[in-house]
């Protein structure tokens, strides 16, 4: 299982994807294939053509739900500390944790997504 984060610098935008097949793929072809990625959110076509875009990788222990939740939220944390928005609902699986960065909730943004 791995979950990767897209991210636009710019926009100050990511999107999160777990997927088991998309190791496979270089991160090129996942850039390039990103409309195959349903995501709830109404300025998810601006970011897919963003020129910024980059992928972070981390592969998660196959068994082992909480420190891959505990790691899901670390990585997560390092973006939504910077002030960028995850487009899409707070969803996945594992769901990142971030309790231990004393994140209690996410504010949400109606069609959007979430942020500190």
């Amino acid at each position: 299982m791995e979950m990767l984060i897209v991210s636009s610098e710019q926009q100050k935008r990511l999107i999160m994807i777990f997927s088991r097949t998309t190791a496979k793929m270089s991160d090129k072809a996942l850039l390039n294939d990103l409309d195959a990625h349903n995501i709830n959110s109404s300025v998810y076509p601006a970011f897919k053509t963003a020129r910024d875009l980059r992928v972070e990788r981390i592969q998660f222990i196959t068994g082992n739900d909480k420190a891959n939740s505990l790691d899901g939220g670390d990585f997560l944390y390092r973006y939504l500390s910077k002030g960028y928005i995850c487009l899409g609902n707070y969803t996945g699986q594992p769901k990142p944790d971030l309790t231990p960065w004393g994140v209690r909730s996410v504010r949400m943004q109606p069609k959007i997504g979430f942020g500190l």
